[in-house]
C-alpha cells in the first residue's frame, strides 16, 4: 500500500568539528555533497534564501552541542528548489563525551503542494458561499445549529452566536415548529425530502418572516451515518456566511498544521526503536524510553505494521528511502495521520526515520471534500440557476437548474465555452453585462430580458480571480404582475381609461409643455340620469353604458388630448386649445355625442351630460386648482339644466366656498342644535277648520344666518345627511304634534316632508313606527309627503315600503304634483290618501275661466279615486275662492300664515279666530 517518492532525502553525520563525515542519500545527486566539508558551510552554499541566518541558528545549536530543526528550501544541481526539514542531534559517548552530531534532510515539498492546492480549493469555496444569498444553516443530528450564515443576521437580525447550539425550532412560529419537526425528523431518518417547507422564522424584533427552504440530510462520508442536516432558505445574502464558513475552517486547518511537530527515530534493520525524540510524546503521547527497544507494533495498526515491515526489509537489502502514510494509535488511544520518511545509508545496519504528524492535513482534506460536496448539495437545492466560469469562459461548474435552461446535460457542459452552449447569448445585453464583470472585476446584479428564451431574469454576477460565478432565476411572473400593478395604478379597470393619479401626470405635463398662444382645457362631465339606468337596470347594464360613453368620448378627441375616468359616472377630458372658442366648440361637440342615444341589452338609453369647463389661462396655478375651477363650473351647468356647458367664472368660486362650508358644518349642524322646525297651518277650505301642520325645515347658521332649505336640502340628499336630519325631524314633528293636540283639545295632522333617500332607506318604516311609539300619536294624525320623483326611482320598491307604512295606520300624501311625471297611473298604483297641488296649477297670473276648469276637473278626478286635495301656495283670497268653488278640500299658504317657529305656532293657535280659521 506505500508508494515510494522520489525526492530529496538523507541521514548526515559530523564529527566533533561539526565537519560531515558521512551521508546517506535517498537521490544521490541532487545536492551537492557535503561530505569533508563543514556542515554549515555546506547549508550556506544550498540555501535558496535567508542562507546566513538559517546557517547562523545551525552553527549556534552545535556549539551548544543542542538539537535543532528548521524547516526551509534547498536549491539542488538541477536548478530546482525543494521544501526540506533539516534536523541534528548531539551524539554522546557512554562516559557522557560528546561525539559529533548526526541527523536527516527529509522533504516535504508534496506535502506543501497538497496544502497550497487545498488552500486554493478552499478560497474558491469560500468565494461561493460567501456570495449566496440564500440562507444556509446546518444542525446536527439533534436539530441543534452547528453553523449558520450571515444572511441570518441580514433577514432575521439574529446574530451567528446566538443561534449556534440552539435547536432550529427554537426561532419558529409556533404554529410552524411541529411541522417543521416532523420534516427534520423524516430527513434525519434518512428520507429524502423534495417539496420545499415554508416556514415562519422569529425576527429579532419579534416579527416573523416567511421562508421557504428546502433541507437535505448530511452524512459522514466514510461510515455513512447520518451526521446532521443542511437547511436552505432563500436570501439574498447565503453566499457570504458559506464563504465565512469556510475561511473559518481555513482557519481552524492553518492553525492546526502550523502547531505540528515531526518525530525522528533510529531503528536497526529489524525495526526495533532504538532512539526517539521527544515530538513522539506530543503526537502520540509515548515517552521516549517507553518505546526504546520496541517496534512500530506498539502504536501502528496491525495490517499497517505488517506492511511497513515488508517494506523495511525490501529496502534495507541496499540503500535506499522509503515513503509511508498511516494511521498510527496514540497511546491514549487517539488515530494519528503520520508521514513516515525513512533512509538507509548504503553499508549500514541503521534506518534513520522522521515522521510528520499529519492528522490535522489529512482531516482538513477530509472536511473540505465535505464541505465541496455540501457545496455541490446546497448549489443544486437552491432554486436559482447557478454556473462558473473560468476566465476563458469556459465552464466550470453548473447545476441542474442552470444546464436545462439552456437544453444540455449537466456533466456535458463542463469545459464548453459558454458562448457554444446558449445559443444566443452572445449578443445579449446579459452577454454584454458578463463581459463588463470579467472584465473590470466587478461584482453586478441586474434584471434584463432574455430573448433568446422569452423570458425575464434576475441575475447576479460576482467575479472573482478565476473567472465568474452567476446565479439566475425567472422572475417573469413578478414583472409580469408589475405591469399589471402599473396598468391597476394608471388606468380605470371598467373602461381602460387612464385614471386620476394618470390624469394628473398628463395634465402636468401638458401645463409644462404648453405652447404661446395656446391654453390647457379641462372638461369635467358629468352624465345625466345615470343612476336612473344603474337602479333600474342593473350595475352590469350601468358598466356596459360607461364602456360606451368612454368609447365616444375618445371618438370625438384628437390623440394628444386625454380623456379619463375619475369613477362613478363622471370622465374628464384634457386637451391643448387656441382659446374658449375652440372648447365650446368640443364641448359642444362632447354632447352631441352623449345626446345620441345608447343601447344596452338591446334597450334604447338617452343620458346627455353636463360640463364643467376650466381653462389654464384663468390665473390657474395648480393642476388641482385648474380640476376644481371645472368641478365648480360642472355643478354649475348640472344646476342650470341639461345638457349644456358652463366656463369657469371667478365668482362661481365664492359659490363653491359656500358650498363646501355648507357641506362642512352641515356635519355637526344637527349635534349642535342649529336646526328648527317651522309649522306651517293647512285649513278646510269650506269651513275654515284649522286641520292639521306641515313641518318645514330651517337651518339658523352660525356664520350664514337663515339657510334656504332649496340650498341646503339637495347638499343634505347629496352628502348623506338627509336620513338623519329625516328622522330627526320625524321625531321632533311627531312629539311636538302630540303635545299640541293634548294641550289644545284639538285633532291636528302632522304633515312631514320624506326625501327619496330616506324612502329607500331600509330601516325608515322602523323609524316611522319607533316616532309614534315614541311621541304617542296617533298613526293616521302623521301624514308622510313624498314626491313623485321619489316614487318613480323604483317603483316596486316604493309600492312596498308604502303598504308597509299604510300598514303602520299613517296617511300618505303625494307632494308637489304636477311639477313631474303627474302620471295619473301613479295615482292608482300607489296607495296614496292625499294629493297636494303644485300651485303653478293656479297662481295669480294663470287663474282664468279655461284654467279654473282644469283645476276643477283635476280635483273631480281626484276625488273619483277617493282622494283627499290640498292646495299648497295660496297667496290671495281670489285664488283661495277659486279652488273653493272648484271642490278643493284643503289649503296652505300664506293667505293663512306663514310657516313660523315652534312658539309663534302656538300663539296662532291661541288666535286662531282672530285670523278668520276656526280651531275644533
Amino acid at each position: 500500500m506505500f508508494a515510494p517518492i522520489t525526492c530529496i532525502g538523507g541521514i548526515w553525520t559530523t564529527d566533533r568539528k561539526g565537519i560531515c563525515v558521512s551521508i546517506a542519500e535517498h537521490s544521490p545527486g541532487l545536492l551537492p555533497s557535503p561530505v569533508g566539508k563543514s556542515f554549515v558551510a555546506w547549508l550556506q552554499t544550498v540555501q535558496t534564501a535567508s542562507g546566513c541566518t538559517l546557517a547562523e541558528e545551525v552553527a549556534g545549536a552545535m556549539d551548544r552541542e543542542k538539537p535543532f530543526r528548521h524547516e526551509h528550501q534547498l536549491m539542488c544541481t538541477n536548478g530546482n528548489s525543494r521544501w526540506v526539514v533539516s534536523t541534528g542531534i548531539p551524539q554522546f559517548d557512554r562516559d557522557g563525551n560528546f561525539e559529533g552530531f548526526s541527523g536527516a534532510l527529509t522533504d516535504i515539498s508534496e506535502h506543501k503542494g497538497v496544502l497550497e492546492r487545498t488552500l486554493r480549493s478552499e478560497a474558491e469555496h469560500r468565494l461561493i458561499m460567501d456570495n449566496c444569498l440564500d440562507l444556509i444553516g446546518h444542525c446536527d443530528a439533534s436539530g441543534n445549529y452547528v453553523h449558520v450564515s450571515r444572511s441570518y443576521t441580514v433577514v432575521v437580525g439574529w446574530e451567528s452566536e446566538e443561534m449556534v447550539g440552539r435547536s432550529v425550532l427554537a426561532f419558529l412560529h409556533p404554529e410552524d415548529q411541529e411541522r417543521a419537526r416532523n420534516a427534520l425528523a423524516r430527513i434525519l431518518d434518512g428520507e429524502e425530502l423534495a417539496e420545499v417547507i415554508e416556514v415562519r422564522k422569529r425576527h429579532r424584533d419579534n416579527r416573523y418572516i416567511l421562508l421557504g427552504t428546502k433541507v437535505r440530510k448530511v452524512t459522514d462520508p466514510d461510515t455513512g451515518a447520518i451526521a446532521g442536516a443542511v437547511l436552505v432558505s432563500r436570501d439574498i445574502t447565503r453566499e457570504k456566511e458559506m464563504l465565512a464558513r469556510i475561511e473559518r475552517m481555513a482557519e481552524q486547518n492553518t492553525a492546526l498544521i502550523e502547531h505540528s511537530l515531526d518525530i525522528t527515530m533510529l531503528l536497526d534493520l529489524e525495526g526495533t526503536i532504538l532512539h526517539t525524540n521527544r515530538a513522539v510524546e506530543q503526537v502520540l503521547g509515548y515517552r521516549p524510553d517507553e518505546l526504546i527497544g520496541s517496534t512500530g507494533r506498539r502504536f501502528m495498526t496491525e495490517q499497517g505494521y505488517a506492511d511497513a515491515l515488508g517494506q523495511l526489509k525490501l529496502m534495507v537489502t541496499g540503500p535506499g528511502n522509503l515513503f509511508i502514510s498511516d494511521d498510527c494509535l496514540s497511546k491514549d488511544g487517539r488515530t494519528v495521520r503520520l508521514d513516515w520518511s525513512l533512509c538507509h545509508p548504503e553499508g549500514s545496519r541503521l534506518v534513520y526515520a522522521t515522521a510528520r504528524d499529519v492528522t490535522n492535513m489529512h482531516r482538513t482534506k477530509v472536511a473540505l471534500e465535505q464541505a465541496h460536496a455540501q457545496v455541490h448539495t446546497i448549489l443544486e437545492s437552491i432554486e436559482d440557476g447557478f454556473f462558473s466560469v473560468d476566465r476563458n469562459w469556459e465552464i466550470t461548474f453548473a447545476n441542474t437548474i442552470a444546464a436545462a435552461f439552456v437544453g444540455i446535460d449537466r456533466e456535458a457542459s463542463l469545459g464548453k465555452v459558454l458562448w457554444d452552449i446558449a445559443d444566443g447569448l452572445a449578443d445579449t445585453s446579459v452577454a454584454a453585462n458578463l463581459r463588463r464583470a470579467m472584465e473590470m472585476r466587478e461584482n453586478m446584479s441586474f434584471e434584463v430580458y432574455y430573448e433568446p428564451a422569452g423570458v425575464w431574469l434576475s441575475e447576479r454576477v460576482y467575479a472573482h480571480e478565476d473567472g465568474l460565478s452567476v446565479f439566475f432565476h425567472d422572475i417573469s411572473e413578478r414583472k409580469h404582475a408589475e405591469a399589471r400593478l402599473e396598468q391597476l395604478a394608471t388606468r380605470d379597470v371598467l373602461t381602460g381609461l387612464p385614471n386620476r393619479a394618470s390624469l394628473n401626470q398628463h395634465v402636468e405635463t401638458m401645463l409644462c409643455e404648453q405652447r404661446a398662444g395656446a391654453v390647457i382645457a379641462v372638461l369635467f362631465i358629468d352624465l345625466n340620469r345615470f343612476k336612473e339606468v344603474n337602479d333600474s337596470m342593473g350595475h352590469a347594464a350601468g358598466d356596459c353604458l360607461l364602456k360606451q360613453v368612454s368609447a365616444r368620448l375618445q371618438s370625438c378627441m384628437r390623440p394628444g388630448d386625454v380623456v379619463a375616468r375619475l369613477g362613478g359616472d363622471e370622465f374628464v377630458v384634457a386637451a391643448t386649445c387656441t382659446g374658449r372658442d375652440a372648447t365650446a366648440a368640443i364641448a359642444q361637440r362632447l354632447i352631441a355625442a352623449l345626446t345620441n342615444p345608447f343601447y344596452v341589452d338591446v334597450v334604447e338609453i338617452c343620458v346627455g351630460a353636463s360640463i364643467g369647463i376650466s381653462l389654464s389661462d384663468q390665473d390657474v396655478e395648480t393642476v388641482e386648482q385648474l380640476f376644481q375651477n371645472a368641478d365648480t363650473a360642472m355643478y354649475k351647468a348640472k344646476a342650470t339644466g341639461e345638457s349644456t356647458y358652463q366656463f369657469f367664472e371667478p365668482e362661481m368660486s365664492a359659490e363653491a366656498k359656500r358650498r363646501l362650508q355648507l357641506e362642512v358644518t352641515m356635519r355637526r349642524a344637527l349635534e349642535l342644535g342649529q336646526f328648527e322646525i317651522h309649522y306651517q297651518p293647512r285649513v278646510d277650505l269650506h269651513g275654515m277648520r284649522l286641520r292639521g301642520m306641515e313641518a318645514l325645515l330651517r337651518w339658523n347658521h352660525p356664520e350664514l344666518g337663515q339657510i334656504s332649505p332649496l340650498e341646503f336640502i339637495p347638499i343634505a340628499e347629496e352628502r348623506g345627511h338627509i336620513e338623519a336630519i329625516g328622522a330627526w325631524v320625524l321625531r321632533a314633528a311627531c312629539r311636538e304634534g302630540k303635545r299640541l293636540c293634548d294641550k289644545y283639545g284639538i285633532a291636528l295632522h302632522v304633515s312631514v316632508n320624506v326625501s327619496a333617500r330616506q324612502l329607500r332607506h331600509a330601516d325608515f318604516v322602523l323609524e316611522v313606527e319607533r316616532a309614534l311609539g315614541e311621541s304617542g300619536l296617533r298613526p293616521a294624525a302623521l301624514e308622510l309627503e313624498l314626491t313623485e320623483s321619489a316614487l318613480i326611482e323604483d317603483t316596486e320598491q316604493s309600492a312596498l315600503f308604502l303598504r308597509r307604512l299604510k300598514g303602520l295606520g299613517a296617511t300618505l300624501s303625494l307632494d308637489d304634483f304636477g311639477t313631474g311625471y303627474s302620471s295619473l297611473s301613479y295615482l292608482k298604483r300607489f296607495p296614496v290618501d292625499v294629493l297636494k297641488l303644485d300651485r303653478s296649477f293656479f297662481d295669480e297670473q294663470s287663474v282664468d275661466h279655461g284654467n279654473a276648469a282644469f283645476v276643477e276637473a283635476l280635483i273631480g278626478m281626484a276625488h273619483a279615486l277617493d282622494l283627499t286635495v290640498v292646495a299648497e301656495g295660496i297667496e290671495t283670497t281670489m285664488v283661495m275662492d277659486m279652488l273653493r268653488l272648484a271642490g278643493c278640500d284643503e289649503a296652505q299658504g300664506y293667505v293663512f300664515a306663514k310657516p313660523m317657529s315652534l312658539h309663534t305656532f302656538e300663539e296662532f293657535l291661541q288666535s286662531a279666530k282672530s285670523n278668520g280659521i276656526v280651531r275644533d
